[in-house]
């Protein structure tokens, strides 16, 4: 008899058209790491039953799954998970004179609960698939770090329906994406300048994002066979959060932490990169991940560089820009027209 192998277990989602309808088979074979992990809440009451024993009667009142999903933060993949954490988009643009490159745009609606939900598939094929249907995301977070030796990475966490067992299904192909490196990333960070003019260069070290989605699981009375998960979620409010480390010098003492002590309002852009994807007209068009985000800088913290030199740690939650009609975008660049 098989057991279930860690090394044959695989992750899998299709955007759901209706949420909580099921899909009969995976659009996308995530190449992340993950778990669905179902979630059964007991009602124990306590009884006067002239023993000690403090249990006599059990009964499930809830049934429902959580889900996680981690690995390098991959640019092929990520429009995916967008689509469950900013908002449904389906189609990209094409950036000015690109050809192969495209450009897919997420910027929260303010008043349309529009994100998507997904149905999960989890499990080693050669024992047990695990599918949970109405999975919601509920915290995107991605990192990079140039002080280490890892790539950008991304991590996501939700939650769905209690999970059935189902037959493997067929699993699409993989289209992996560029690997990001945190030597690469950019940073700028403007004030009355158009977002993206004024580059912070030579002493950007990390940063960490994360992105909440406010969706909050809810639950009716459905009669004695209607379930015992949530049928419907809630939104609440959001604000997105960046957190930047750079090293601490003449400039950014000047800059920074002036914005920092005066409490200026900034428009930070966080640019994530990987491979090159074409050159045009001089123009190169790389695999990336960029965030723009609107705020002032807070939680102010020391932080050092290689154990020589003194750097600074900001954090930056999302506030609304008029210009955006938003608090925060998020940009994924990669040679996908679909998702």
């Amino acid at each position: 008899m098989p057991a279930a192998e860690l090394a044959f277990e695989y992750l899998a989602a299709a955007l759901e058209s209706t949420r909580g309808t099921a899909i009969t088979a995976p659009t996308h074979y995530l190449p992340l790491m993950g778990t669905v992990t179902p979630s059964r809440t007991k009602f124990r009451p306590e009884e006067a039953r002239g023993t000690k024993f403090s249990q006599y009667r059990a009964k499930t009142t809830r049934a429902t799954s959580t889900w996680t999903a981690e690995g390098g933060a991959d640019p092929n993949y990520l429009p995916l998970l967008l689509n469950m954490v900013v908002k449904g988009v389906t189609t990209p643009t094409t950036p000015s004179t690109a050809v192969l490159s495209r450009l897919w745009t997420f910027t929260p609606t303010a008043a349309s609960d529009d994100i998507k939900s997904a149905t999960m598939w989890f499990g080693d094929p050669n024992v047990q698939i695990f599918r949970s249907a109405y999975g919601m995301a509920q915290t995107l977070t991605i990192e990079s770090d140039a002080g280490s030796e890892d790539g950008v990475t991304m991590s996501i966490e939700g939650i769905g329906a209690f999970p059935t067992t189902v037959s493997a299904p067929t699993l699409p192909a993989q289209s992996i994406g560029s690997l990001l490196t945190p030597g690469s990333m950019q940073l700028w960070i403007d004030t009355a300048s158009a977002i993206g003019t004024t580059a912070i260069t030579g002493r950007f070290i990390s940063t960490s994002i994360e992105i909440p989605t406010g969706v909050t699981p809810k639950y009716y009375a459905n009669g004695p066979t209607g379930g015992l998960g949530f049928t419907k979620t809630g939104v609440g409010k959001i604000a997105a959060k960046a957190d930047i480390t750079v090293e601490l010098n003449d400039v950014s003492v000047a800059a920074e932490y002036a914005q920092y002590a005066a409490d200026t309002t900034i428009k930070m852009r966080i640019r994530l990169n990987g491979d090159l994807i074409e050159t045009i007209s001089s123009t190169d068009f790389y695999n990336y991940i960029e965030l723009d985000i609107y705020g002032q800088l807070s939680d102010f913290s020391w932080e050092e560089v290689e154990g020589v030199n003194r750097a600074m740690k900001f954090s930056l939650e999302s506030i609304y820009d008029s210009t955006l009609a938003a608090p925060f975008s998020i940009k994924v660049q990669n040679a996908n027209t679909t998702l």
